[in-house]
């Protein structure tokens, strides 16, 4: 059977063409589906903003009976005819009286209009306008009324009484400064209200009772329904938890129903003292099930389309793009290297793959010159850190690095400038590998001095340790440099390293047109000065007690000082970094055992024992000017003991 010449095609296609394939179908895919999601949010969105609606509709309602009851019992309450007749308490002319505002706010949905007067510790129904025959009736069960007798203010809102839930209004009336007792307005809050409703927004109502327990004929969960069948959606069962649980915090509880499609909004309602009492169901059809299966087949129908459409035009690509795009991916890997030295020996029939070769034959060109100014490794670093430069810095616990050559100046006066640029350079290549190796960032070159970190970009845990790791390697590899050079008859470079951990600011330092990635802080300043107080001890490292207290027991130390650097007010203990332990002789670690002791002595003002042990370190080395220092210090303070303020700080007022 032969094979489609088209098939053919793809079979012969390398992996990496497949996967752009897969890709850009996978995109497409992916931007159909973006679409779907982004158009069913709108859509829910658009569902929400018309329940949100409903909810301020039902809102302004309640707030505009709150308002029309108010009016009508404030317009009771100044009513002189009332007033007259209920001081009197002659209900005759009381109900003559109320009878054609009752009338007028019957035709505003009011039911019930009643005066209450005192009677012992509890209230009494005085006349029912609404119904003048039946009076006298113990209102102990209504908090409503007691509320506004007390407080002698009008009351109105939600409340519960033997019939069921109703609006009502109680207000205070009073005559010459005489409380009289209260009159109260009010309606069924039922049927009517959700036929009210059910005028702007059609559907199906209902009204759950939360609070029940009152002891009435009518004492049912499922209050009144409107335009659905109580067996339907709307049954006098209690409202489940989950939707409970919301509507306790006030909030509106919305569920959707993709069977019947319909929308369910419950809603809370709160009596007159704020309480979460009733619920509002409203139950509508809707047609956000049928939008979202719309646009779901419109979103696969344009991702089958694009799929096929997409294909055509990589299969047309490929022949083009796909075999001189390979080469050219070789070559800016090599160029990631820094691997520049080849040239780019191929072309493609495209003239912007051309011009996009040509440039990358220039970019190698231009980046062999960068190449001559900055180390590659550095240079590797920033390319793998994959953040763009901007102005700004963050707070970083790192160890800093400060190194320097003595005697730099006269050395660089001894020297042509062809020398001393191809010493130093050979110099700093093996100080900058170094410290490159233990994962370290170099900083900058000041001449001969190196400033360089640990713990950023990249956060380390073990920057102190790698650091000093980077250090005994260093004075390693530097020994061996000057070996050579000495054998050639070259000037030996010696070096002196400071070492500090701390709190530091990192990040890019200067301009929009210029930046340097690059530490400031205090903890900069102390590596610095460390680096300088080598020339008083003739150590090469010195590291400060911050460093130690983070270094692992890996490291043959030597406690040297308590020094106050130049422009510090606060002492800090001062190292000598010697050598990894396991390479270190047992007669060296003895040694420094008693110099840490004599150390001990003098920080204790024991200046006897210290000069002793001083004493006898210098017989078996001559050479050892910490030892001096020390010595001579100690026997000043014997003879001009220090203030009794003094912890063994010695404060240091030169670089």
């Amino acid at each position: 059977m032969k094979v489609p010449k088209f098939l053919s095609v793809f079979a012969k296609l390398r992996n990496s063409f497949l996967a752009v394939i897969i890709l850009i179908q996978l995109l497409l895919i992916t931007l159909s589906t973006l679409f779907g999601k982004m158009t069913i949010k709108v859509l829910e969105e658009d569902e929400a903003e018309s329940i949100q609606n409903v909810v301020q509709f039902i809102t302004s309602t309640l707030a505009a009976g709150a308002d029309v009851s108010k009016i009508a019992a404030l317009s009771a309450m100044h009513n002189s005819d009332i007033t007259k007749a209920f001081e009197k308490q002659d209900r005759p002319a009381l109900l003559k009286a109320s009878l054609p505002l009752f009338a007028d706010i019957q035709k505003q949905g009011f039911k019930q209009f009643q005066f209450h007067i005192p009677k012992g510790y509890s209230y009494v129904t005085f006349l029912r306008v609404h119904h003048p025959d039946n009076f006298g009736e113990d209102l102990a069960y209504r908090p409503m009324i007691f509320k506004a007798n007390t407080s002698k203010e009008l009351v109105a809102g939600l409340e519960q009484g033997k019939s069921g839930y109703g609006f009502r209004v109680v207000a205070p009336v009073e005559s010459n400064g005489k409380h009289l007792g209260s009159l109260e307005m009010g309606f069924d809050f039922g049927e009517t209200f959700l036929k009210q409703m059910n005028k702007d927004y059609p559907g199906g109502w209902a009204i759950y009772n939360l609070t029940r327990g009152v002891q009435a004929v009518d004492d049912r969960m499922l209050v009144a329904t409107l335009g659905e069948d109580r067996d339907g959606p709307f049954k006098n069962l209690p409202i489940p938890e989950s939707i409970l649980k919301t509507l306790n915090m006030g909030e509106t509880f919305t569920e959707r129903s993709e069977t019947t499609n319909t929308t369910t909004l419950y809603m809370p309602v709160r009596n007159y003292r704020g309480d979460i009492a009733l619920v509002l169901k409203y139950v509508f059809h809707t047609e956000f099930f049928n939008r979202i299966n719309r646009v779901v087949k419109t979103a696969a129908i344009i991702c089958i389309f694009g799929l096929i459409l997409s294909g055509l035009v990589i299969y047309i690509l490929n022949q083009l793009i796909s075999s001189p795009m390979r080469k050219l991916v070789l070559e800016t890997e090599k160029i990631r290297n820094f691997n520049l030295d080849d040239k780019i020996d191929f072309s493609s029939s495209l003239t912007e793959i051309n011009e996009l070769i040509e440039s990358t034959q220039s970019m190698k060109a231009g980046l062999q010159s960068f190449k001559k100014y900055v180390p590659a490794q550095l240079v590797r670093q920033l390319i793998e850190s994959k953040v763009e430069a901007s102005v700004g810095g963050q707070r970083r616990n790192i160890t800093i690095f400060f190194s320097d050559v003595i005697d730099f100046t006269t050395i660089s006066e001894s020297l042509t400038p062809n020398e001393l640029t191809q010493q130093l350079s050979e110099y700093l290549s093996i100080v900058t590998d170094t410290i490159l190796k233990y994962q370290g960032t170099v900083d900058k070159y000041i001449g001969d001095c190196v400033v360089a970190f640990w713990g950023a970009p990249v956060e380390l845990k073990n920057h102190a340790e790698l650091a000093c790791r980077a250090v005994l390697e260093c004075q390693k590899r530097c020994n061996e440099l000057n070996a050579r050079w000495k054998s050639e008859g070259k000037v030996t470079f010696e070096t002196r390293i400071g070492i500090n951990s701390g709190e530091t600011i990192v990040g890019n330092m200067g301009s929009s047109q210029r930046l340097s990635y690059t530490i400031i802080g205090d903890e900069v300043n102390l590596a610095s000065r460390l680096e300088g107080l080598n020339k008083a001890y003739n150590t090469r490292c010195i590291i400060s007690e911050n460093t130690v207290k983070v270094l692992p027991p890996d490291f043959a130390l030597r406690l040297l000082d308590f020094v106050i650097v130049k422009g510090k007010t606060k002492p800090v203990l001062i190292y000598e970094l010697i050598a990894e332990k396991g390479d270190i002789k047992a007669v060296d670690l003895e040694y420094l055992s008693q110099f840490n002791e004599a150390i001990d002595f003098y920080l204790r003002r024991e200046w006897k024992e210290a000069i002793y042990i001083f004493e006898n370190l210098l017989k078996r080395r001559p050479t050892d000017k910490a030892a001096s220092v020390m010595l001579k210090r100690c026997e000043d303070f014997s003879k001009n003991p220090p203030p009794d303020r003094w912890r063994g700080e010695f404060a240091y007022h030169e670089k």
